[in-house]
């Protein structure tokens, strides 16, 4: 059963990210947006589709409100594309991971720096 989840959840996480790459594209969302993961409930009734926003924090709230506006149309398509009796329903979650992983990187880099320089 783990191991259909993670397909399932590799395959929408790839169909998700073609369909939204197609609206970015068209100039739908603020900033750029990545569909980072898609985690399935166990009854494969509900999904988390996490993206993260290259841009302003306004480009981010642009981004949570396109993607919730087009989460019909996206089912739709994904229904379409896809030949699986359901299709779970999805929210969309901003995922800061990358923004975590850029302050720890700095962090880093500040520590390197003093380090180098009392040498």
């Amino acid at each position: 059963m783990i191991d259909r989840i993670k397909r399932l959840e590799a395959l929408l996480l790839e169909e998700i990210n073609t369909l939204v790459s197609k609206k970015a594209a068209n100039g739908d969302f603020g900033g750029f947006v990545t569909i980072t993961a898609v985690h399935i409930s166990k009854d494969l009734s509900m999904a988390k589709v996490f993206f993260s926003v290259f841009g302003s924090p306004e480009d981010r709230k642009k981004t949570q409100e396109s993607l919730n506006m087009l989460r019909k149309e996206i089912g739709a398509q994904l229904r379409g594309r896809l030949h699986l009796k359901r299709i779970p329903s999805f929210s969309f979650e901003y995922d800061d991971t990358p923004e975590r992983a850029s302050r720890v990187e700095a962090i880093f880099q500040v520590i390197e720096k003093e380090h180098s320089h009392e040498q």
